[in-house]
């Protein structure tokens, strides 16, 4: 069976793409409670066969490029383990660079770039690897010994650090310069005394570009080169669930108002869910004061074939800009839930997320809110318009577990002990 061109894999990538948008959509803005079945059957569908073409395009891809660190012909033929003993690989890990939760990320797990050497000499080796992105980031520097003859090859993971003041103003998509240098350490013998003498031997020099996103673009997942498969970011959308800045307190003040006694107590006392539930009203309530209004502004751009990024703004713009979308009132209630010192999820759905909070401290019962509803000022139908989408979109028969896009709650209290920190 002949392979299909991959330009026409490509095609069918970006418009099955656009029919799982589509689709996610129409679930969404669809009045019925729970959404129709056949739409979301349409839904399941849609995304199998997302999932099939992505694995094949990038199959595809794999086939077409040279590994990763294989010489070019303009290089010249000596340029590998022929004549230093050395075959040094290099390869990009993200792609694009998520720019915004860069700084939360870790390099064994989430490395920027990874450095593969093999020692095909009969020598003891000492390297040096070195690599930062050019005027945005520190060096980061690691020496190994590699074994003479050793085939197995050392893969060193690197993530330099982003310096923060250049990182703040990356706020459009804009391309950078990857510089990874290598060096081997020799040491040649003194013909007078007899000491070694070290010095370097630069064995590779080598840029890459790199893609960087603005720092307030999110994604839920970006692909690693090496497997061709998606490598799950979602849980860094906690980065941007900010409690402590002051325009969120202003709100959690104003809702104290609102209560008896005049405070936000968070779990003091016995359990009472009602009480958790009037705290977050409260919150409700202030918040649809200061007319935030739904504004579906979640395109953004650099995203590769089959990807999408969407702009998530911080709780400070939101509540400057008094606009939000699904993720933008999702993260700006979460943070004045935490705030609140009250415990809070966010829930990702197929195109769509709301807020959860558990209803007492250690129950692990949680309750749900559909922050696209603030402006209307209903709490009960904002809360009863998420918990549907919830009990929808988390019915056992539709749940797939190896499913890395499909719904889940993220405990923000999980994702602060995973050091997933506020941005601000």
């Amino acid at each position: 069976m002949s392979q299909r061109p991959i330009d026409e894999l490509l095609r069918e990538l970006e418009d099955q793409s656009r029919l799982v948008r589509g689709l996610h959509a129409a679930i969404l803005e669809s009045l019925a409670i729970p959404p129709d079945d056949s739409l979301l059957d349409s839904l399941a569908e849609a995304e199998a066969s997302l999932r099939n073409i992505e694995g094949e395009y990038a199959a595809r891809r794999a086939e077409r490029q040279p590994g990763a660190g294989e010489p070019s012909r303009a290089m010249g033929l000596l340029l590998g383990p022929e004549t230093t003993g050395l075959r040094v690989e290099t390869m990009v890990r993200l792609k694009p660079v998520p720019t915004g939760i860069y700084h939360l990320l870790d390099p064994e797990t989430d490395p920027l770039l990874t450095v593969s050497i093999t020692n095909e000499s009969f020598e003891w080796r000492r390297v040096c690897v070195s690599a930062h992105i050019e005027g945005l980031s520190a060096r980061a520097i690691k020496t190994v010994e590699l074994r003479p003859g050793d085939r197995e090859p050392k893969v060193i993971p690197m993530l330099p650090s982003l310096l923060p003041e250049q990182a703040r103003r990356i706020v459009q998509v804009q391309r950078a310069t990857l510089q990874v240098r290598v060096e081997i350490f020799a040491s040649i013998e003194d013909a007078r005394t007899r000491n070694p003498n070290w010095s370097s031997l630069i064995e590779s020099h080598d840029t890459h570009s790199l893609l960087m996103l603005a720092r307030t673009s999110s994604f839920n997942s970006v692909a690693d080169p090496s497997t061709g498969t998606r490598r799950d970011l979602s849980k860094y959308y906690g980065a941007w669930v900010t409690p402590h800045i002051e325009p969120v307190q202003a709100i959690v003040r104003k809702a104290a108002e609102k209560l008896a006694g005049r405070r936000i107590w968070g779990y003091q006392g016995e359990r009472d869910p009602e009480a958790t539930a009037a705290q977050v009203r409260a919150l409700f309530d202030t918040l649809a004061q200061e007319g935030i209004a739904y504004v579906n502004s979640i395109i953004d751009f650099g995203a590769g074939p089959g990807q999408a990024t969407q702009r998530t703004r911080l709780p400070r713009e939101s509540l400057r800009q008094k606009a939000a979308n699904c993720i933008d009132g999702t993260v700006l209630f979460a943070s004045l839930l935490e705030c609140a010192s009250l415990h809070a999820g966010l829930v990702l759905i197929p195109g769509h997320a709301f807020v959860a909070w558990e209803t007492s401290r250690g129950s692990r019962t949680w309750d749900y809110l559909e922050t696209t509803m603030i402006s209307d000022g209903d709490f009960e139908a904002a809360r009863d318009r998420a918990r549907s989408l919830f009990a929808c979109f988390f019915d056992p028969a539709r749940l797939r577990p190896d499913d890395p896009t499909g719904p889940r709650l993220l405990d923000l209290n999980t994702l602060r002990a995973q050091g997933i920190w506020p941005m601000e």
